[in-house]
């Protein structure tokens, strides 16, 4: 990833400082419609950029949504935003920790039941599953397997399973459960950070424990209706008329279109929200603008551990920051918000007070989403 920021930064640097800048909605348009047009593999692309005074917002797409009839991707598209849905999950665990109805030091152990924990990480011999907190769960510091993309037992992962027979449906129970069984942790609570799809599992299932409400109330009532997310759906629960009729674009592992998988069973606090750019963009903004949760506790969530250079890891949000000389050279400032396995992208770039949301819908192009966003703040600044 670095290294090909590195080019993109140079090519962009060399272009002539006296050329008349072109009108900013065509060339992002053209950015867009570039990125389908890479070679990449990606066959649809949608991005929203706005500004939070409000001064600038811009929606752009291009290519083909379905693949079948042959519809146009648009603005109004809706994409599966893949594990950008742990920003929403982490900011209803924050949202209830501000209401004093968890904590975020307490032991899941407090919440969860015991047949659904037990011997979830044991390490060097030590069970530690009624030690993980919450906090640990947030931050990807528990240790436990990522159910999703680590492979069990069978010498597959989930990832692997679902494409080789779509028509499966996974519950979370079921997912939790192959992570307990059929995985070693990775490390004792607390040790390290690595990523795993089930702590938010996990915290999908306390947040249901101690609201008394199925996750998608608990979104619906947290953020889908104040906020005005009338696009926005947990995947199973379409509660806008426009969730009901809409059909979100295909995606794409490589060649293979593999939509099918994504509206599984088991993509849920984790990866289960299906929206569009517009109202990816709504949410951070009323996020980062503190209409969700208060100022501090957004900046609990930005307590950045290493994890994977040039991104770190809070709680369910993503930091990526590039080295000063080459932030310089790149016009690429530091974002802060979070990434999915399916090229979808919710960011925020504090020294542009610039929102960037959208897909490629490409799970084998996990640099061009960082590089779209590249161009993009580039031609925002010029």
């Amino acid at each position: 990833m670095l290294a090909l920021l590195v080019v993109g930064a140079v090519a962009l640097y060399l272009v002539p400082a006296n050329r008349r800048p072109p009108d900013v909605a065509a060339e992002l348009q053209a950015t867009v419609a570039g990125a389908v047009d890479s070679g990449a593999g990606i066959r649809n692309c949608v991005l929203a950029a706005a500004k939070g005074d409000g001064s600038f917002a811009w929606t752009g797409a291009a290519g083909i949504a379905d693949e079948q009839t042959r519809k146009p991707m648009t603005a109004d598209t809706p994409i599966y935003v893949a594990s950008v849905t742990k920003l929403y999950t982490a900011t209803a665990v924050m949202l209830l920790s501000e209401k004093g109805v968890l904590s975020l030091g307490d032991p899941m152990a407090k919440y969860l039941p015991p047949a659904l924990i037990r011997r979830i990480n044991v390490y060097g011999g030590k069970d530690y599953s009624g030690e993980i907190t919450i906090a640990q769960l947030l931050a990807h510091r528990s240790g436990i397997a990522d159910y999703y993309t680590e492979q069990a037992r069978d010498g597959k992962t989930l990832a692997d399973l679902l494409r080789e027979d779509p028509r499966r449906q996974w519950s979370v129970e079921q997912t939790i459960a192959r992570a307990r069984e059929e995985m070693p942790p990775n490390f004792a609570p607390g040790a390290k950070t690595s990523y795993s799809d089930t702590n938010f599992q996990l915290l999908g299932k306390i947040v249901e424990a101690v609201t008394g409400k199925p996750l998608h109330v608990v979104f619906e009532d947290y953020f889908f209706h104040p906020v005005g997310l009338e696009h926005t759906w947990l995947l199973g629960h379409p509660w806008s008329r426009f969730a009901q009729s809409a059909r979100p674009a295909d995606v794409f592992h490589g060649e293979s279109n593999i939509t099918a998988t994504r509206a599984n069973t088991a993509y849920w606090a984790e990866g289960g929200i299906v929206s569009t750019a517009g109202d990816m963009v709504a949410f951070l903004k009323a996020l980062e603008q503190g209409r969700i949760i208060h100022r501090d506790s957004l900046e609990r969530m930005h307590q950045w551990q290493r994890w994977e250079f040039p991104l770190r890891y809070g709680y369910g949000t993503m930091e990526f920051e590039l080295p000063r000389p080459l932030r310089a050279l790149a016009k690429l400032p530091p974002l802060w918000g979070h990434s999915g396995s399916t090229g979808s992208f919710l960011y925020y770039a504090p020294d542009l007070d610039l929102y960037l949301a959208g897909t490629i819908d490409q799970t084998e192009s996990k640099r061009e989403p960082f590089l779209l966003m590249q161009r993009v703040t580039k031609r925002v600044q010029r």
